[in-house]
């Protein structure tokens, strides 16, 4: 029993050795009223760049609630892990961060598991995740805010704050009516930037798709730069010629302009006067394409080249009499051109020429033939008959003697006849053409 206390002694003694040296404080330990160390608490694990003053028990706040404790901390490579419980039936989101704060100025830190700013928590975290480094940060603390604050009042210039705005004073001093016009001047840009914004952004956006094809042009473009250089040379040679082009185009503005001021009244009259013209031609529009579509069918239709023609063309043969009888009893019937009675004007050389007058007041009215017109008691020689004296000049083609006309001595070369002949009763006349 002695013997065995000695030996009992040194057990305990490095058992309470071994322990002494694994032990990191009483914080390190799960203290009594710390949140998410219950039955049933959840464990996450945190990757962080910097914990800061970050120590264990420190609270785990999801929108700004404690729901949770920091647990064990570690360091992995150059970074620390740090285990995060949660108490039961809180639901992280999937979408959550992992940040570092300050909970006071004290210098109390948090972790915080909420998801970025102006981001709607999506989803659910599941027990055991580990929330990766790019999904976690550190806010800066007071010493870290302090120092900066420092250097920056020291060393970055503030104390020469003084001296700019008194130089500034000094230059606006006297100016301050054109400052105030300029501070209105700029807020209304302001404000028509502000009310073109739907516009600025529609530009943008056009600029965007302009950039976008021109970009995707890159080999046209190229191409463009390498041949556009020799068409710029071909123009500085002809720069001369083109000069004297638009010289010549400015003489000839001048010109049509002051043509058109001298006859802008006849020219609007002109217009006006092609209006009741034009109407027409619009009234009858409809029929218009119709009749031009017959014009290359002629003188079919479409209708019957479509029903008559099987093939790619259509044998025809016309025999078309145009003569001047055949004319006046058909097309001209009815009009002047139609009366049989009507005398023609013969053209110079004519035979018909000879018995026509130019002057149908200088001779006396046909009188209206007889009744039972007597029936010609001899046969007129048309070789031996009479033809009238020729006083007028004579046409060079002579024409065919009449029918009870004798020859006469040839005209004076140098004469041209245009009849009538002198002395030629209108009666004579015939009262129809050929």
């Amino acid at each position: 029993m002695t013997g065995r206390l000695p030996i009992l002694l040194s057990a305990c003694a490095v058992t309470v050795a071994t322990a002494g040296c694994s032990f990191h404080g009483v914080n390190s330990l799960p203290l009594p009223g710390t949140v998410g160390h219950g039955p049933g608490s959840v464990t996450y694990h945190v990757e962080l760049a910097d914990v800061g003053t970050l120590e264990s028990n420190s609270p785990v706040m999801l929108g700004d609630v404690v729901v949770g404790s920091v647990g064990k901390m570690s360091v992995d490579g150059w970074h620390a892990n740090v285990e995060v419980s949660v108490k039961p039936g809180v639901v992280i989101p999937a979408n959550a961060v992992a940040t570092v704060g300050q909970t006071s100025l004290l210098g109390s830190m948090h972790l915080a598991l909420d998801p970025l700013p102006g981001q709607p928590a999506q989803g659910h975290l599941s027990p055991g995740t580990t929330i990766r480094l790019n999904s976690s940060s550190t806010y800066p603390s007071t010493e870290q805010t302090l120092s900066a604050l420092s250097a920056l009042i020291n060393g970055g210039g503030v104390t020469q704050i003084g001296d700019v705005i008194h130089n500034a004073s000094a230059m606006l001093s006297g100016h301050e009516d054109r400052v105030r016009d300029l501070l209105n001047r700029l807020n209304d840009v302001a404000g028509m930037l502000a009310d073109q914004r739907d516009s600025v952004v529609d530009t943008l956006d056009q600029i965007d798709r302009l950039s976008t094809t021109l970009a995707s042009r890159t080999d046209v473009i190229d191409r463009a730069l390498r041949e556009i250089p020799p068409a710029l040379d071909v123009l500085i040679k002809e720069r001369p010629r083109i000069t004297e082009a638009l010289d010549r185009l400015h003489i000839f503005s001048d010109t049509a302009t002051d043509l058109i001021h001298d006859t802008q009244d006849d020219l609007v009259r002109n217009l006006r006067n092609l209006e009741p013209t034009v109407k027409a031609i619009a009234d009858i529009g409809p029929d218009l394409d119709k009749v031009l579509a017959y014009t290359t069918t002629f003188p079919f239709t479409q209708s019957v080249i479509d029903r008559g023609v099987r093939g790619d063309y259509l044998n025809l043969y016309i025999v078309m009499d145009l003569t001047i009888p055949r004319l006046k009893r058909t097309m001209f019937r009815g009009t002047r051109w139609g009366d049989v009675n009507a005398a023609l004007v013969p053209a110079p050389g004519d035979p018909w020429n000879l018995n026509y007058t130019y002057q149908p007041l200088s001779v006396g009215v046909t009188p209206p033939p007889p009744a039972d017109p007597a029936p010609p008691t001899g046969t007129v020689d048309p070789q031996t008959a009479q033809m009238p004296t020729v006083s007028e000049p004579v046409v060079p083609v002579t024409p065919p003697l009449m029918p009870g006309t004798a020859a006469s001595a040839p005209p004076t070369p140098g004469q041209l006849f245009a009849g009538p002949y002198p002395g030629n009763p209108a009666s004579a006349s015939p009262t129809g053409g050929p």
